[in-house]
């Protein structure tokens, strides 16, 4: 008996899988049914937009420094200890005045006999021209008391400049290398004067893109949420061969010097715009071998209509024939659906993610 009890429970099982398998295929095939009547009998399920003109920018961006508009950093020209630095980072200069001093007393300056030499030219060089407008002297004795006056006033003003460093432009002190009593050698940097009110940048640009680029083209400048508006203002038509690529100047304003020289900014140069596009965005559009097509909703049915591509950017497209303003187009769902195809319109369900 408890043979035959176990033989019987030996079928059972099986069976008992089987038909549990044979519910679960039966249930598939009846929700398989069920979604495609819902399709058949509702429509596909999509959200759909109304075309409108909107504008369409094309752009290259890069990653940059910033400099003055103009700026010039004066170096030492003799190697002395630092007798006094007379400004301060962020103070307004003129041009040609002294920033950096240097004692006098350095034997390699002969400063007082530049000084000494420059006074007694001078001088002499006064006398001999008095001299000459009364007729008492010859053009040649002039021309020589001109030529020592020259050389000793060139001789004393290069002494000078030597102790007494001056602004090469007028602007603000952006940087000061140097303190007071610091040892420098010849050719060390001591400080930079940049004009800030104005900001520029050089871009280098590949031979692919640099035809989209023209001198007046919009550019902005980006650094820590600040921007600067700008323009393209020169485009050199030779490649660089270093770095094989196009230079591009760009210049800035910037307002109250609110951005620093010497940063590094994100630019971006606009190279097109069309403020009255007609855009769709990437998932917006079916591409295929056979070509670009968008779908039109017409009477509840898809309609597949095929769309010229005149510029991309990032996921934007700009469509130069196929759709006008008012058309209402299919926005997602682009690619569940066939042309011809009903569809149910649910602008806003999550529905169009679950079927």
């Amino acid at each position: 008996m408890t043979y035959g009890f176990l033989q019987g429970r030996r079928w059972l099982l099986p069976f008992l899988v089987a038909l549990v398998l044979a519910a679960c295929a039966d249930d598939a095939l009846e929700v398989g049914r069920s979604v495609g009547e819902i399709h058949d009998q509702e429509g596909i399920p999509v959200a759909t937009r109304e075309v409108r003109p909107e504008s369409f920018r094309s752009y290259q961006r890069f990653t940059t420094s910033l400099s003055g508009n103009s700026e010039s950093t004066a170096s030492a020209l003799v190697g002395d200890v630092v007798e006094g630095v007379l400004f301060e980072v962020g103070d307004y200069v003129e041009g040609d005045t002294a920033v950096v001093t240097f004692p006098t007393d350095n034997p390699a300056l002969n400063y007082e006999q530049a000084r000494v030499g420059y006074e007694n030219a001078e001088s002499s060089f006064s006398r001999m021209r008095r001299l000459r407008e009364s007729g008492n002297v010859t053009q040649q004795a002039f021309e020589d008391a001109k030529a020592q006056y020259d050389v000793a006033r060139a001789n004393w003003e290069s002494a000078r400049n030597m102790v007494r460093v001056r602004a090469p432009i007028s602007g603000y002190i952006t940087r000061i290398q140097v303190s007071k009593s610091d040892n420098v050698a010849q050719g060390d940097p001591l400080f930079t004067v940049s004009d800030y009110e104005q900001l520029r940048t050089t871009v280098w640009v590949s031979d692919r893109h640099i035809s989209s680029i023209e001198v007046g083209q919009r550019a902005v400048a980006e650094w820590q949420s600040t921007e600067l508006d700008g323009e393209v203002v020169r485009v050199d038509m030779g490649l660089d061969e270093h770095r094989k690529a196009f230079a591009v100047r760009l210049r800035f304003e910037n307002p109250n010097r609110r951005v620093p020289s010497g940063v590094t900014a994100s630019v971006t140069i606009e190279t097109y715009r069309n403020d009255q596009a007609v855009v769709l965005d990437f998932q917006e559009v079916l591409e295929t071998s056979d070509g670009t097509f968008a779908f039109v909703i017409e009477d509840e049915s898809a309609v597949r209509v095929p769309l010229e591509i005149a510029r991309r950017q990032g996921t934007r497209r700009e469509v130069s024939s196929g759709l006008s303003a008012g058309d209402v187009i299919v926005s997602e769902g682009v690619n569940r659906i066939s042309d011809g195809a009903r569809v149910r319109v649910v602008n806003g369900n999550s529905e169009i993610g679950l079927r």
